[in-house]
């Protein structure tokens, strides 16, 4: 329809203009801008309608800008609430959750900061002539110093550990308990500061501080779970995948002193996953061949590659009925680091440090140009208050030789023997059982034992009202056998046997005390030296222990 002649821009701007504020309005959920001039009241029937009020270019410019303008300035907002929003998320909060934890709201930031103490007493039972040969056998200078009395730090700890962003994790975990052994009284070596009376003064392991646990890594990962890479457990079995923290006995026994001891933190790269609910779980590891010092942090050497494998699955498994039973195997085929390997295991109970601690069987050092294999089996399991474990360890290395390999024409160095293919063995069973009304836990993340925390922590006050407030903890007593046999194709590392029992006394899910009752026997096959008497003997070992 024409618009009548001499206004014909002013109706459509007017228009244009109104359904401008209106969309404002409707949009930012403010009121219309107001025109510059207020409208005219409406005319009265059959009145000539006034001339509209004209809109110039001017005004719809300022419209649209202040449309924009609004715009922005809701954009600005909501990026400054989401900020704010990000940052309560992030604000970490304090609790303590067997130690201190760190968390965000959202626990996508998670920090904790804790470690452990671990104080030994240790009392040996031991035939003067058994204590001499066993000296002999670590080459003692003074044959007589095995087996003695002490007591010491096993463990001293300090850690941090977290999660950033929800999927990096990161762990540092550094000992305070480290020796290094300066072999001084082991070999005679002179003292080259002239001390005095260097027996008093340079003649025991050398404190130190040292690498225990150091790794970074991503979790949930699709398809492959976690991946971390660092210095971190191997976790070849049952036992050794079971944290020290939460471990049964003051010692793994003689199957992981054999085994596992040196190689129970190595550089390497592990994936990890759990399927079905956490019934079932795989571990693969590929690790640098640690060193028999099993304490460096830097480990070098061509082609020394070690290559592992742990498949679990938890058959059992009923929570509200404190109900779980365990299978799992273990492989691993290890290049030798400069061609040699050396396995030993030392009593159950133990105090000292370095070459304090004496080996009661000893391989010696096995050359061999190939590869180690262990292969492992795993029981374990939990029905109320008992518990129960079992594994098995077989180890073979081929063409082994000992004192030496052939050189490049094939021959063999003075005193150097081939053995052929060298196999030992070792293995434990142990039944536990709950005193108090407790149970043992277990961690599918990494199939172990897990913290027991006492249906009633230990306390023994007066409380507010003046009464006397007692409870016990958590009460347990157990026994384990194990052994091991380190003897076989002429290399005679000799065979141990041990007897041990536990009383386990749990003040608190972060305190303990340990006491260990620990028969051993070794014998060799022949007794062909001095070193090599066989025998048996009786120690006792108590721990306190706190970890947080």
């Amino acid at each position: 329809m024409p618009f009548p002649h001499g206004r014909t821009g002013a109706v459509p701007l007017a228009l244009l203009a109104a359904l401008i504020a209106a969309t404002i309005a409707s949009a930012q959920d403010v009121p219309p801008v107001a025109p510059t001039d207020p409208l005219p009241a409406a005319a009265p029937p059959g009145a000539e309608l006034p001339a509209p009020t004209p809109v110039t270019n001017e005004d719809v410019k300022r419209l649209v800008e202040q449309m924009l303008k609004d715009r922005e300035e809701k954009a600005k907002k909501a990026e400054a609430d989401k900020k704010v929003k990000d940052a309560l998320d992030r604000r970490m909060t304090a609790k303590w959750n067997n130690g201190l934890q760190f968390e965000s709201a959202d626990k996508n930031f998670k920090m904790h900061v804790g470690g452990v103490t671990q104080f030994d007493m240790g009392w040996y039972s031991v035939d003067p002539a058994l204590k001499n040969s066993i000296g002999e056998f670590n080459s003692l200078i003074d044959p007589n110093l095995a087996l003695q009395d002490g007591m010491d730090f096993r463990r001293a700890r300090l850690r941090i550990s977290g999660l950033a962003y929800e999927q990096i994790e990161f762990f540092a975990q550094y000992e305070f308990a480290n020796a290094t052994d300066l072999r001084q009284r082991t070999l005679g070596i002179d003292n080259a500061a002239g001390v005095a009376n260097p027996v008093l003064t340079n003649f025991d392991p050398a404190e130190t501080i040292g690498f225990n646990e150091v790794y970074i890594g991503l979790t949930k990962l699709p398809f492959h779970g976690n991946f971390r890479v660092g210095r971190h457990r191997e976790s070849l079995n049952f036992v050794t995948a079971t944290a020290d923290t939460f471990q049964v006995w003051m010692e793994r026994g003689l199957m992981f002193e054999a085994f596992n001891s040196n190689t129970n933190f190595s550089n390497g790269i592990t994936m990890a996953n759990n399927y079905f609910n956490g019934r079932a779980y795989t571990l693969f590891g590929f690790f640098q061949q640690n060193s028999f010092s099993n304490r460096q942090f830097a480990t070098i050497g061509d082609g020394n590659y070690v290559y592992d494998a742990r498949v679990t699955c938890l058959p059992l498994w009923n929570e509200d009925a404190e109900l779980w039973g365990h299978v799992g195997f273990d492989a691993s085929y290890r290049n030798l680091s400069q061609n040699a390997v050396r396995l030993r295991a030392r009593p159950n109970v133990r105090v000292g440090s370095g070459f304090q601690v004496p080996n009661i069987v000893d391989s010696g050092v096995v050359f061999s140009r190939d590869g180690q294999q262990i292969y492992n089996l795993e029981l374990a399991g939990a029905c109320g208050p008992w518990t129960f474990a079992a594994e098995g360890t077989l180890c073979s290395i081929t063409n082994a030789f000992t004192g030496g390999l052939p050189g490049p024409d094939g021959a063999l160095p003075d005193g150097a023997k081939a053995r052929g293919t060298y196999f030992a063995s070792g293995a434990y069973i142990e039944v536990l059982r709950f005193l108090t009304p407790d149970h043992r836990g277990y961690i599918k993340e990494r199939p172990g034992y897990a913290r027991v925390v006492p249906s009633n922590r230990f306390r023994f006050l007066k409380g507010e009202d003046g009464r006397w407030l007692f409870d016990t903890g958590a009460w347990e007593v157990g026994v384990r056998y194990d052994y091991v046999d380190l003897t076989h194709g002429g290399i005679n590392g000799g065979t141990a046997h041990g007897v041990t029992g536990a009383v386990n006394w749990y003040l608190t899910s972060n305190a303990r005390v340990q006491t260990n009752v620990s028969w051993m026997s070794r014998g060799f096959n022949p007794n062909d030296s001095a070193g090599r008497l066989p025998g048996d003997f009786t120690a006792l070992g108590i721990r306190f222990n706190a970890d947080y």
